[in-house]
């Protein structure tokens, strides 16, 4: 189990660095930034508005074999009602998909388009393979080391798929492009 003292952990280290460069970002662009990463219950949690009503959060969990990522708010609820979004092999991968995210609600809150957008348009990353589990339940493979993969709960090809071969800088200067004060 992880708690406070383990944030430099070497396992985590490098999203939490651009997490909190994101954390940065979002101030620069003008829009109110997400909390600090937490650990607490040996998962890391990045919340937005916490302790207010409506939070939300992305949380990062230790699995057998990799690690989960789940949502959580308290939307209409007086306890967190928690989403398990999808299963990564490695905890950078992991770390992209919540960056991502983050990312692309600010580019929405800052009224530039999504990279969501144009990654659905181009379709499968061909350095990614993609092979279906069940009706909404995708796997996504990255060629050159199978050893990378992930499982989202959607069906077909989502935009995610081109997470696997980017650096998390490569997927800070595609996020960060056009947005204003950055």
């Amino acid at each position: 189990m992880r708690n406070s003292e383990d944030v430099a952990d070497s396992l985590y280290f490098d999203f939490i660095n651009h997490y909190r460069k994101w954390i940065g970002i979002y101030s620069a662009a003008g829009q109110p930034a997400p909390d600090e990463p937490v650990w607490e219950d040996g998962r890391l949690h990045m919340r937005s508005g916490y302790p207010y009503d409506g939070w939300t959060s992305y949380i990062i969990d230790d699995a057998p074999g990799g690690f989960k990522v789940f949502t959580a708010t308290t939307e209409r609820r007086n306890s967190p009602s928690e989403s398990l979004k999808g299963f990564f092999s490695n905890v950078d991968d992991a770390g992209k998909y919540v960056i991502w995210n983050a990312g692309e609600n600010l580019r929405v809150a800052c009224r530039v388009d999504p990279i969501g957008w144009v990654w659905e348009d181009m379709g499968l990353d061909p350095r990614v393979e993609q092979i279906s589990l069940d009706k909404y339940v995708s796997k996504y493979v990255l060629k050159s080391d199978t050893s990378r993969y992930f499982i989202l709960q959607a069906g077909g090809v989502q935009p995610e798929n081109r997470l696997l071969p980017l650096t998390y800088d490569e997927l800070d200067g595609i996020l960060a492009a056009d947005l204003p004060g950055v």
